[in-house]
């Protein structure tokens, strides 16, 4: 049964959603080691999402629909803001952008907030759970929760130097406006998406 929830929980990640166009953000406007810091913090997130889910604080969140769409409207406002931020970055000459991006990169923080509030995460781990709950018994009621942690984290990591690898500047994410652009867009899309639906569910 693990392998199949490994295996689901590997066709989740490379699913594009926010925790993707979050670190692909970061890449973008600061660099690989930024998108390796926010794929640090998707994975903390994950962990979080795990331990809730085993311990049945999930379930008791999702069962309420006035705690989703709090939940949902604040994931879907903060992944606006960041469209939005990365937008007016791109406005900006790029010797602005790099002297005040040191003050507001945030990486781990913006993966994490990212994810945690991604009410999508919250579904897909409860789902999960509620088939291998059975099995987590003694030391793999530890092991699974790291396990999704940890390979959810080089996932990005890895996409992070995937985006990043060419030397040719036209198809390397970092610094390219064209491609900062496209993400904003996405971004805000994404945000403006999670809002409209959560409100148009809830009501």
């Amino acid at each position: 049964m693990f392998l199949w929830s490994a295996l689901a929980h590997l066709i989740a990640l490379t699913s594009p959603g926010p925790d993707t166009a979050i670190v692909l953000r970061q890449v973008s406007m600061h660099g690989r080691s930024e998108g390796i810091k926010a794929a640090i913090g998707i994975g903390f997130g994950i962990y979080v999402h795990c331990l809730l889910a085993i311990n049945g604080i999930s379930l008791i969140i999702l069962s309420n629909d006035f705690y989703k769409l709090i939940i949902s409207l604040i994931g879907g406002i903060y992944i606006l803001y960041l469209g939005m931020n990365m937008f007016m970055s791109n406005l900006q000459v790029t010797n602005e952008i790099n002297n005040n991006s040191n003050q507001s990169r945030n990486s781990f923080l913006n993966g994490l907030i990212t994810n945690i509030f991604n009410i999508k995460a919250f579904l897909f781990f409860v789902s999960l759970f509620s088939i291998i709950i059975d099995n987590l018994n003694g030391i793999y009621f530890y092991i699974y929760p790291l396990y999704f942690a940890v390979m959810s984290s080089i996932w990005f990591i890895f996409l992070s130097f995937i985006v990043t690898a060419s030397k040719n500047q036209t198809f390397n994410i970092y610094s390219n406006k064209y491609i900062l652009s496209v993400m904003s867009i996405i971004l805000c899309g994404i945000g403006l998406l999670i809002i409209i639906r959560s409100i148009y569910e809830y009501f």
